[in-house]
């Protein structure tokens, strides 16, 4: 037996209020992500096609999906927008000094942590594990496209590269006779290694080669889509590294800029200080590099801001959504701020973006979907 009760709501229109209630003063959402966009799926199957399934009988066979009545043959799956702050969320893993933050192509976190010697790797569904063990002197780490994790260690003038096997066995590569800042590797196999002033490359025949001298103290090294090595000054300049040791300005960093991470859609940001705009309010920021070509014509076109950080935020890094994940080693904690979500179409099954953004229309405007 299967029983549905069908509503004779109109159809076609969003109301955020109606969903979310109206907007409160609170400093963020905390219920737990997944529970927060479930929930907002069922609202938003509700409202749309009006359908609730009630599973009847143990021993006769549930049905897990309910075609929705009136589903519409042609429709737009444009992101939906709901003026709401991000969903704030403390994850499930005990650090003590997180020293580096990456995420994967598939949403792990990965969380270097200096004191423990190790790197913790959580799932997307928060079940935490060790990746690395045993390491000291963990400083960076970083993650190819194939999701193979490579790992610096620094112990006092020395410094060491080492991969992590999905065995968990820690592989050790290269020695190199300095203390590295940072590092970056291309899917050919080759190292690109950062000392204050100069930058080594590493060849797949494990040469190690001083290929340049950098024209100001190196920060921070990342890697662009093309999987060459972008390198970030203390100058504020964002420089592209050729095979053969080549700068090309490509960007120009926020003044303060401590790290170097890439964003959404091959732009990159970094993490800097900068002068609190209220009372209480942190010190630490993201910014979005500038193109260095928009600077030139226009000096009003520098670095944009994305979001404000805790103090102390030492690392950090965007899901393949584009929430932000944060490593504090002050606060001894990885954070994970969501604003992005997918949420099925109701008429179609189809993923759709969900995004809480503070600044939206208020409740009173509608969306169509």
């Amino acid at each position: 037996m299967q029983v549905f009760m069908i509503s004779d709501r109109p159809q076609g229109v969003i109301n955020a209020s109606t969903v979310f209630g109206q907007p409160t003063g609170s400093a963020g959402c905390l219920l737990p992500v997944r529970r927060v966009a479930g929930l907002f799926a069922t609202a938003l199957l509700w409202l749309t096609s009006g359908v609730i399934a009630v599973t009847a009988c143990a021993d006769e066979p549930v049905a897990t999906a309910v075609p929705p009545l009136n589903a519409l043959s042609t429709h737009r799956h444009d992101p939906i927008v709901v003026r709401s702050k991000p969903v704030i969320e403390r994850l499930p893993v005990k650090v003590l000094q997180p020293v580096d933050l990456q995420v994967s192509a598939n949403g792990q976190i990965f969380v270097a942590d200096a004191q423990a010697a190790c790197v913790f790797r959580l799932d997307s569904h928060g079940q935490v594990s060790l990746a690395v063990r045993d390491l000291p002197g963990i400083s960076r780490i970083q993650l190819d496209r194939d999701g193979g994790l490579y790992v610096l260690t620094v112990v006092g003038a020395e410094s060491h590269l080492y991969q992590a096997t999905p065995e968990g066995l820690t592989v050790h590569l290269h020695t190199l006779r300095f203390p590295a800042i940072a590092f970056t590797r291309n899917s050919i196999g080759e190292f690109f290694v950062g000392q204050r002033q100069q930058l080594w490359k590493i060849g797949t025949d494990g040469q190690q080669t001083c290929i340049t001298q950098l024209p100001s103290a190196l920060l921070d090294l990342g890697s662009n889509p093309a999987e060459s090595a972008v390198a970030l000054l203390q100058n504020g300049l964002v420089c592209q590294v050729s095979a053969d040791g080549v700068l090309a300005v490509s960007g120009q960093a926020q003044a303060g800029s401590l790290r170097l991470l890439p964003g959404i859609g091959g732009r990159f940001l970094t993490l800097a200080r900068s002068a609190p705009q209220a009372p209480g309010e942190s010190g630490l920021a993201l910014y979005h590099v500038s193109d260095r070509s928009q600077v030139k014509a226009d000096p009003v076109d520098g670095p944009t801001l994305l979001a404000r950080v805790p103090s102390g935020t030492e690392a950090a890094g965007l899901d393949p959504l584009g929430n932000l994940c944060l490593a504090n080693p002050d606060l001894k904690a990885v954070t994970k701020a969501t604003t992005r979500f997918h949420i099925p179409c109701p008429h179609c099954g189809q993923q759709t973006l969900l995004i809480f953004d503070a600044t939206a229309p208020l409740p009173d405007d509608v969306s169509s979907f």
